[in-house]
């Protein structure tokens, strides 16, 4: 057990170095050694959902997600009380959704609501959990139409949320966590929508202030620099 922590405690170190390879290394040398050991587990799907969110090659992309899928679901039958589990299996629904078409959005909004909230019951400080459940309202605020109707017609429910609730969850992921560049940038969009001009570019400034903590954020610093610019026209 000492030895798997020390492990677990290398490897965190690594990721926060932004060393995913690295630290994918340790953890599986981590999972070797304890094939079912709830903390390597949710470790494993957070580093490939990492990797394959940077990946340009969408197939060699998936083989990453379905990895995370798979490392999360065995997080959550492992220890179901475990907020993180939970939090990486919403996550990656959250990453495949984006890449299917409408219907197939509904059905993954129905599978992220159940995972994200079973993390938010959990643990309601949650950081991670709290931005994908604000991003969720943000998404199901603006679902169209059509998509409603056919979300009420298969599954006999319409994905819910509302923009408030978009701001107030996002809003609290800052703050647990105001070193992700990510959700300063989501917030900022959701500012945008409502028309709190002022808002969205404090926030998108503060966004650009920081330093990547993981490199996704490398991605949605950019995003951030191009939105304010938009902004400040």
């Amino acid at each position: 057990m000492s030895s798997n922590i020390a492990l677990l405690a290398k490897g965190d170190s690594l990721f926060a170095l932004l060393k995913y390879e690295e630290a994918l290394k340790v953890y599986e040398t981590a999972y070797r050694e304890n094939s079912g050991d709830y903390e390597t587990l949710w470790r494993l799907a957070m580093v490939y959902l990492s990797l394959g969110e940077e990946l340009k090659d969408k197939k060699v992309a998936q083989k990453n997600y379905d990895l995370a899928l798979n490392y999360a679901k065995k997080a959550t039958k492992v220890n179901p009380d475990g907020d993180w589990g939970w939090t990486f299996f919403a996550a990656v629904n959250g990453v495949t959704a984006l890449s299917v078409g409408g219907k197939e959005k509904v059905k993954y909004a129905m599978i992220i609501k159940e995972a994200v909230n079973k993390a938010l019951s959990i643990n309601p400080n949650n950081d991670l959990a709290n931005f994908i459940w604000g991003s969720y309202n943000f998404e199901a605020a603006t679902l169209n139409p059509m998509l409603r109707s056919f979300a009420k017609t298969i599954f006999g429910e319409v994905p819910e949320g509302t923009i408030e609730n978009a701001e107030k969850y996002i809003k609290k992921a800052t703050l647990l966590n105001p070193a992700r560049i990510q959700y300063h940038y989501e917030l900022a969009r959701v500012y945008e929508y409502q028309e709190k001009i002022d808002e969205a570019k404090n926030t998108l400034r503060k966004a650009i202030s920081l330093k990547p903590q993981i490199r996704e954020d490398i991605k949605y610093l950019e995003k951030a620099k191009k939105m304010l610019q938009k902004l400040e026209k």
